[in-house]
């Protein structure tokens, strides 16, 4: 756990903050001086992209600090203490990443309105290098009931909706990670079961060690 842990923050550091990662997609979300419509649409975006970046961050140093538990429980076994707390942080660890699993889902139409939102408003506002990063690197031109549809997509061209391949893009990005996710909790829920029956077999052990034990009357 506590690898996985190290190797998605830093994963998810070098994604955010390497220039070298998806320079074009950056380029499109981060440029600050388009018209207000546009530049709305691309605040929301990374109102989106922080949120979930943050997210896994947290719960991935949460992750590594229960880890860090989970080794010092199994190194000091008589100090029922740390076996304890690695319990209590492993549930607690759980139920957030529940919570954002189902929070994630919750909030899946409203990230589908801001991927529309954004290519939308860059056929609205002309912005033609957005565009072109957008249709060169989705494979896709205009938007679902655009009027600059004509402008970009040829007559006989099947590509498909820019708007529609974005948020496919995101989505599917999504599943994956929550599919992951999934395989993450059901192995952290059978390591907060294991400690229990340990726990209660130390409980008795104590309580037997220390009950006086009877004197012979003979």
């Amino acid at each position: 756990m506590l690898l996985a842990a190290l190797a998605l923050i830093a994963v998810g550091f070098w994604m955010r903050y390497d220039d070298s990662f998806d320079t074009d997609l950056k380029s499109v979300i981060y440029q600050y001086n388009d018209p207000k419509v546009l530049a709305d649409a691309k605040f929301n975006i990374r109102v989106w992209l922080i949120v979930v970046f943050w997210s896994i961050i947290g719960l991935s140093l949460g992750a590594a600090v229960t880890a860090i538990f989970g080794m010092v429980s199994s190194i000091f076994v008589k100090r029922r203490g740390f076996m304890i707390t690695y319990l209590v942080l492993m549930i607690v660890l759980i139920v957030l990443e529940i919570g954002s699993g189902i929070a994630m889902i919750v909030r899946r139409s409203s990230l589908r309105d801001a991927t529309n939102a954004l290519v939308n408003s860059m056929y609205t506002a002309n912005s033609v290098k957005d565009i072109q990063i957008i249709q060169n690197t989705y494979s896709c031109c205009g938007a679902q009931n655009g009027v600059f549809n004509s402008m970009y997509c040829g007559p006989m061209s099947n590509q498909q909706y820019c708007d529609v391949t974005v948020f496919n893009s995101v989505d599917n990005t999504m599943m994956i990670s929550g599919i992951i996710l999934l395989v993450i909790v059901i192995l952290q829920v059978v390591a907060a079961v294991v400690p229990v029956p340990i726990l209660i077999s130390k409980r008795y052990t104590i309580k037997y060690s220390y009950e006086p034990t009877e004197v012979s009357r003979f």
